[in-house]
């Protein structure tokens, strides 16, 4: 994408912070449809970018483009692109609710059937985790012996940092048993052998939780939905707070 953006790409992340941009242009009068026009004039101007939505936002002029599970903020006058987090004057943060309530609505299409599930219990939680994290096995540390969660588990391994991650995925997938596969390599018990390539089916999964992982907005790992509610990072307290509310709420009816 960097390529075909080129010089035009242009970052006021600092003043969107900063709750100072000014509006580029009114759109023109007698526009019925300007988030229409704006995704034309993106669509001529990033030619090639993959554009899943284009919204109006609350700054006049500017637009919200979701492309790629990556918000960005674009103005058809002049055609800047802008990268960054818009807050209001209250310190709230436009573009994480507006990532949260995108990742809400994915998690109701997500392929739950290719997670590793483990439990039967009535909170639903949704995780992507890395097998080689410390603080994805803390939390999973915190689940073990659980009776009140169902885990749909996939995978977003973060090579860079773990390089045997994606391969020790991979095993787990295309283990018989994958809720013991998982327990064993999160408990550390396969940290001294060396893990076999991945087959062909494997890899393919792997990849397949990759893009999901994308889809989502998963930067890092762990992060959560907890009965619907995100949680990102081994915030054990909130996870604990969820679960609780969650089974409560579940109780009552």
């Amino acid at each position: 994408m960097k390529n075909r953006l080129g010089n035009r790409m242009v970052p006021l992340a600092f003043l969107l912070s900063f709750g100072i941009f000014a509006p580029l242009l009114a759109c023109r009068a007698g526009e019925t449809d300007p988030a229409a026009r704006a995704l034309e004039a993106f669509r001529k101007a990033y030619h090639g970018t993959r554009v899943e939505s284009v919204n109006r936002t609350e700054i006049f002029g500017l637009f919200e483009v979701v492309t790629g599970g990556n918000i960005l903020y674009y103005a058809p006058e002049g055609n800047y692109l802008i990268f960054g987090e818009i807050f209001t004057p209250q310190g709230k943060s436009i573009t994480a609710k507006r990532r949260e309530e995108l990742a809400a609505s994915r998690l109701k299409s997500l392929p739950l059937e290719t997670a590793v599930r483990i439990g039967k219990g009535r909170n639903k939680v949704i995780e992507f985790t890395d097998p080689d994290c410390p603080f994805c096995r803390r939390v999973e540390d915190f689940f073990r012996g659980r009776n009140d969660v169902t885990r749909y588990v996939f995978f977003a391994p973060l090579v860079q940092l773990h390089p045997d991650a994606e391969k020790k995925s991979a095993w787990i997938l295309a283990a018989g048993d994958r809720e013991k596969a998982y327990i064993e390599v999160m408990t550390g018990q396969h940290d001294k052998e060396k893990t076999p390539q991945p087959d062909t089916k494997a890899s393919t999964l792997i990849a397949r939780h990759r893009q999901l992982a994308a889809a989502m907005g998963v930067s890092g790992t762990p992060m959560f939905w907890v009965n619907g509610k995100m949680v990102q990072g081994a915030n054990i307290p909130v996870i604990e707070k969820l679960l609780k509310e969650g089974g409560a709420e579940k109780q009552k009816h």
